[in-house]
């Protein structure tokens, strides 16, 4: 029993020596990495973004080296801090980038002002530390851009019993944007597949009626953003409805004076054989 419990000792040594192991391998200490509590961070385009990064030191922060790199094709350079000065890399984050706090401090994090869908990529932060390795984290930064103003347009003739197609498309958007027909005046209504495709941005309708006439709305969104444009459909009477009334009264009364003429024909006949008959 004695050698037993000995074993089982030794068991649960083995067992504890490896759960530890096995944590610090899964959740290294703070001071082997750069903290950033967001790896995938959205922002939208023309707003301002913080990309949040922090590091527990275990010694004077003073003569630390912090380097921000952006990659989207290659690494670049956007800010640094280094023996007390900041410096600015790529040309295209300049007056637009900068350290939310005072440096030096351990707090890492950055901004980035008036943010442009180019920005979108991978951050990689490091901080040189003299003597020590080097501690470093990575995030990703997702720029969306809401839709461009759609433009709408109708094919087809607004005539009664007619049917028109109206479209509604935005030249760019990130997300690709959606589309949502809506008819706003007099009455509100709402539209669905198939009548309406919000893929495409169109909505059909078919066997045109004077109460389909009125204010159509087409509403582009996205995750970023929507905007919109509208349509003010007139369903109106055929022209060629004329001409083919005109037509039907012309027949009729051609008709109508056919017969009188036959009529007048007829009695004018009736009249002369009834004064021949009287002379004999």
């Amino acid at each position: 029993i004695g050698v037993s419990g000995q074993m089982d000792k030794v068991f649960f040594w083995r067992l504890g020596v490896f759960l530890v192991v096995t944590l610090l391998r899964l959740f290294p200490g703070d001071s082997q990495r750069v903290e950033m509590p967001k790896k995938d961070i959205e922002a939208i385009k023309g707003q301002m973004v913080v990309l949040e990064a922090w590091y527990t030191p275990t010694s004077v922060i003073e003569k630390n080296t912090v380097i921000w790199n952006f990659k989207a094709r290659e690494y670049k350079n956007i800010i640094s801090y280094s023996s007390g000065e900041i410096g600015i890399g790529s040309s295209e984050f300049r007056k637009r980038v900068g350290f939310a706090v005072s440096m030096p401090s351990t707090n890492l994090s950055i901004y980035i002002n008036n943010t442009q869908e180019s920005d979108s990529g991978n951050y990689l932060c490091n901080v040189i530390i003299p003597g020590a390795p080097t501690l470093s984290g990575e995030l990703n930064l997702d720029v969306k851009v809401p839709p461009t103003p759609p433009v709408c347009s109708i094919t087809g003739d607004p005539v009664l019993r007619g049917n028109v197609t109206l479209s509604c498309k935005s030249s760019y958007g990130k997300p690709v944007p959606q589309y949502k027909w809506t008819k706003a005046a007099p009455v509100s209504e709402i539209y669905f597949p198939p009548m309406q495709n919000e893929k495409q941005g169109t909505l059909r309708l078919t066997n045109l009626t004077k109460s389909m006439s009125g204010k159509y709305v087409c509403k582009a969104s996205n995750t970023a953003g929507s905007d919109s444009c509208h349509i003010n459909l007139e369903v109106s009477t055929p022209s060629n409805i004329w001409f083919i009334a005109g037509a039907t009264v012309g027949s009729g009364l051609g008709i109508v004076a056919l017969v009188l003429f036959l009529v007048l024909i007829f009695r004018r006949e009736c009249d002369i054989e009834e004064e021949m008959a009287n002379e004999i």
